[in-house]
């Protein structure tokens, strides 16, 4: 029996319609599911005075809070959200459902209390883009307060801080209870009385024991907590950037050299130990002029109790592990034998 060849060619295109409706139907189905595969880190989303529902949508999608702002939108229409959003902060997960979000958009916005966290060991700048991210404010409206001489009540600065220096350094991490409304200068003026209650005291009265000023020891401590992970491995570097110190021979320290170049925009992780500038540590002798991260409790204990050792090199493993030697022959073969060199 002879097929009819318009017919065959209707069930080629219908069996194609189908395949192609198919797969467009998984990927509606993926492209509105949750952004992130779980309940991960809560930000804070502003809705502003006037925004369009499109607006909302495609800052939504910027954020990584939704995958796709014109399906959300779309979404959003069929539960009437254009005609309840308010403006206002809400705080806001990537592993929510897109009903979860329009849900929350819904409601009121926030007016209560709410935690943020900032870990230790980070630069001020890095510290101004996880809040900026968690959507306190900008980033560049707290690095003009944090990078600033701002002077704050019941704040006294570290003996031995240089004049109009910044607050580097101190900026303490730690979880924060704060209101959505809250500005950088009030951030800061907390992290700043958390240092000083939790450290202030300790650094005073340790500093003089080793040889630093209590400045000094949070840009050393700054040094340990970039270069190393552990408490055993911060007592042990501290103690060989103390024998260095001691000997007049220069820290050599990578991270100093990546913070210099992070001031001049450079980012990366690529170190030019040859940068011009007088936080490279491989071209001055001494500490650099100021810290060039927030230290946390167990680098400045290693600062002030270092590990005693007759170590003056230490190199640091893609691992995580850390191997010490006392000269410099010994870090060279280390060096080689990691394929380093």
């Amino acid at each position: 029996m002879r097929r009819h060849p318009i017919l065959a060619s209707c069930l080629v295109l219908l069996v194609l319609l189908i395949a192609a409706g198919a797969a467009l139907a998984v990927l509606v189905r993926q492209e509105l599911s949750p952004a992130g595969s779980h309940r991960s880190h809560k930000v804070l989303f502003a809705v502003i005075k006037d925004e369009s529902l499109t607006q909302v949508a495609d800052s939504l999608q910027a954020r990584h809070l939704v995958r796709n702002g014109f399906l959300f939108k779309l979404f959003a229409e069929t539960k009437q959200l254009q005609l309840e959003l308010k403006p206002g902060k809400f705080e806001l997960d990537p592993g929510m459902s897109l009903t979860e979000i329009v849900d929350v958009l819904k409601g009121p916005p926030l007016s209560q209390a709410f935690n943020v966290t900032v870990p230790d060991g980070l630069r001020l700048a890095q510290e101004a883009q996880l809040l900026q991210s968690d959507g306190l404010f900008s980033a560049a409206s707290y690095l003009k307060v944090a990078n600033s001489a701002t002077s704050f009540p019941g704040i006294t600065p570290l003996a031995g801080t240089p004049a109009g220096a910044g607050w580097e350094g101190l900026a303490f991490g730690d979880t924060y209870q704060v209101l959505p409304a809250v500005t950088p200068y009030q951030l800061l003026e907390r992290q700043l009385q958390d240092f000083q209650t939790r450290l202030g005291q300790q650094i005073n009265q340790g500093a003089a024991a080793v040889g630093l000023t209590p400045y000094q020891v949070v840009v050393l401590a700054s040094i340990v907590s970039g270069e190393a992970a552990t408490v055993t491995d911060r007592g042990l570097v501290a103690g060989v950037f103390f024998n260095r110190l001691r000997l007049g021979m220069m820290l050599q320290s990578d991270v100093t050299v990546l913070y210099a170049q992070s001031l001049a925009g450079n980012n990366g992780s690529a170190v030019n130990t040859q940068f011009a500038s007088p936080y490279n540590t491989y071209r001055h002798v001494g500490l650099p002029p100021g810290p060039i991260d927030s230290p946390g409790a167990s680098a400045i204990e290693a600062v002030l109790h270092p590990t005693a050792s007759d170590y003056l090199y230490f190199l640091a493993l893609p691992s995580g592990k850390v191997e010490y030697s006392v000269t410099l022959a010994q870090h060279n073969a280390q060096i080689q034998q990691a394929g380093l060199g």
